[in-house]
């Protein structure tokens, strides 16, 4: 027997640790589960067959959300994923287009492009530690001069900005921006962009129709979301007006970039569009002119202000706008200062104010012409209708006849018999009185007549003029006064309105468009301040003639008037230095227009009357139609006029 043989036959009890008991166990239990053991899973404790089939679910259900979140990831979002990563890796920018220029009809630059950077942050490429904005101010500070604290503080503002580009400095200079490229691989998230800024080479004399343009607001992007919030637009005048055209198209330029937002290398670049320039239908040299002239007239009567507007009358375009004082555009275009915008608006002359367009004003005699239309066209009166000026008329109240109204006519001893050819030589305002308002056996127009007439010739509306910035005037009415004061209508305030006095109000270039209808023939024209479209090699668009009304006076009516504005200049009250120093036929109409004691903003007193001049020469085919205003000065004969003809004299002696 071996020695070993009781051992082999006889089993031999061990006693097994602890986890190796553990470990059987759950090798059986396992097995029981694969297997479906009924006899090992009664002995752990009957697990029930809920369980098992519990734990099936959870691992298959565990299974399809990670599956179906592979398939989200790598499938249905792949696109959007991989745009996101190349968000990160690839950094597109866009290329300011250079804005169209501004000329005028012969090719003189009015305003143009100069160099300028903004320094523009990406806030959502910032680095996010403090640590490393504080090194970007840092790098920035000695080249903007601004403390580092003050920079600091404005990057964390921007990093939490919801906005995706914003503009940290604005009118970089050259020696600046090369600084500053210099560290741009210090300066994650913040970058140079070349943003020309405006010049306006006009000295100030169309700064109130050329505009100007300024930084994007919230207001005007949410406008105008196809911008960017960094961008800049038109923000008023021919620079808003035509916005579309001078803007031009942005390009883009997208480079590689490193983790830190370092560029690595440039990727592609599309070209921007310049935008088209835009011709203006103003003569320069002949603004000039009438600037100087009105400034002159200004200063000799002791006036504050004054205007002027000049335009053809056959096709609308205006030929020289003139607003005197004036200011100068390119303090807006750079950002105007507090201290600089608070002494332009202080100012009691007003330089920000466009008179031609927005200055409400009593208009006087130079009214008359149109009433003369209107009467000779209703047949209240005939080229054989007279009415003695006895320089003054006395009506009698109609409900107590012994209280009598004068009503006086500016030359107190009289003219004598006046017909509509006369009386607008002469300026009889008891012809007008009459005409107007009526007087004993004699029907005048009446109110509603006389209104209808001025709303013909384009009063109480808006020209149409292509820039944003004009009043509607004021036309009164019997409604009008009635809601205003709780008075009626008078015969008295016909009376008023029919001299061009009382509550009725115009604006320089109103008077202009009505003046031109009486020398074009008897049509209404819409004034234009565009002459056209220019693109890099050709004709974009020229601007349309727009005729607002045609043919409401007859040819016979219209030279009876036409005759009597031709008489002003050569033996009326505009005789005689302009018939004497114009070299061509001026035909005219001077007005004296009261105004009250106070002045646009109420407080400072003003007792002169405004000065008015209107006129169009060739008297007998027409090439420029003209309107001059000295506000507070005195005559028309006195100050307007002489105005005017340096104006026509320049004009007819160059163009």
């Amino acid at each position: 027997m071996s020695l070993f043989g009781d051992f082999y036959k006889k089993p031999i009890n061990f006693k097994k640790s602890k986890k190796e008991e553990m470990v059987s166990h759950s090798e059986d239990w396992s097995a029981a589960i694969l297997s479906g053991s009924s006899d090992l899973l009664s002995t752990e404790g009957r697990l029930s067959k809920f369980t098992y089939f519990l734990l099936i679910a959870v691992a298959v259900f565990a299974s399809s959300i990670l599956i179906w979140r592979l398939f989200s990831l790598q499938v249905a979002q792949g696109r959007q994923n991989t745009l996101l990563a190349n968000s990160n890796r690839i950094r597109t920018t866009n290329i300011t287009a250079p804005r169209g220029a501004i000329y005028d009809r012969n090719g003189v630059l009015l305003a143009r492009n100069i160099a300028q950077f903004d320094l523009v942050v990406l806030p959502m490429q910032l680095p996010k530690s403090e640590g490393d904005l504080n090194n970007i101010s840092n790098s920035l500070s000695a080249i903007l001069e601004k403390p580092n604290d003050e920079l600091l503080t404005r990057l964390k503002e921007i990093k939490k900005s919801d906005q995706s580009e914003v503009v940290l400095e604005s009118n970089i200079d050259r020696e600046k921006s090369l600084q500053i490229e210099e560290k741009s691989r210090l300066l994650t998230g913040v970058f140079l962009e070349s943003n020309p800024k405006r010049e306006y080479l006009d000295e100030g004399m169309l700064a109130h129709f050329l505009g100007y343009i300024g930084r994007i607001s919230a207001e005007e992007w949410k406008e105008s979301p196809q911008y960017r919030q960094v961008d800049m637009i038109g923000k008023s005048g021919i620079e808003k007006s035509y916005e579309s055209e001078l803007k031009g198209t942005a390009g883009k330029e997208q480079v590689e970039v490193d983790a830190t937002g370092k560029p690595i290398r440039f990727l592609a670049r599309v070209e921007p569009v310049a935008g088209n320039n835009v011709y203006l239908s103003i003569d320069w040299e002949l603004q000039k002119q009438m600037y100087n002239a009105i400034k002159s007239q200004v200063e000799k009567s002791g006036s504050k202000a004054g205007s002027g507007i000049a335009l053809d009358p056959q096709t609308g375009e205006v030929l020289a706008a003139v607003n005197y004082p004036t200011y100068d555009s390119n303090l807006f275009a750079k950002g105007i200062s507090q201290k600089d915008y608070d002494g332009l608006l202080n100012n009691d002359a007003k330089p920000l104010l466009n008179r031609v367009t927005s200055g409400n004003y009593p208009v006087g005699s130079v009214i008359k012409p149109m009433i003369s239309a209107a009467a000779l066209e209703e047949k209240v009166v005939t080229p054989s209708t007279t009415v003695n000026d006895t320089g003054k008329l006395e009506v009698q109240n109609i409900y107590d006849p012994s209280v009598v109204y004068t009503f006086k006519g500016w030359k107190l001893e009289g003219i004598g018999n006046v017909n509509v050819v006369r009386a607008i030589e002469q300026s009889s305002d008891i012809y007008y009185y009459q005409v107007g308002g009526g007087y004993k056996s004699f029907q005048g127009l009446g109110e509603k007549r006389l209104l209808d007439w001025y709303q013909r010739f384009g009063f109480g509306k808006k020209t149409g003029l292509d820039i944003a910035e004009e009043s509607a005037g004021y036309l009164p009415s019997p409604e009008k006064k009635k809601k205003a004061t709780g008075e009626s209508w008078y015969v008295g305030d016909t009376y008023n309105v029919s001299i061009g006095q009382g509550d009725l109000k115009a604006t320089p270039i109103q008077m202009a468009i009505a003046n031109a209808a009486i020398a074009n023939g008897g049509k209404v024209v819409k004034p234009h301040l565009l002459k056209s479209v220019q693109g890099e090699k050709s004709l974009v668009r020229a601007a349309p003639v727009n005729i607002l009304k045609g043919d409401f006076i007859s040819a016979e009516n219209l030279r009876l008037v036409q005759l009597g504005m031709e008489n002003v200049v050569s033996q009326g009250t505009a005789c005689c230095s302009m018939k004497s120093e114009v070299p061509v036929q001026v035909a005219g109409k001077t007005g004296t227009a009261e105004t009250s004691s106070e002045g646009f903003d109420g407080k400072n007193p003003r007792t002169k009357p405004h000065a008015w001049f209107t006129s169009y020469a060739p008297a007998q085919n027409p090439r420029i139609a003209s309107v001059i205003m000295v506000e507070n000065s005195g005559e028309g004969s006195q100050f307007a006029a002489p105005a005017t003809k340096e104006v026509l004299k320049w004009y007819f002696n160059n163009r």
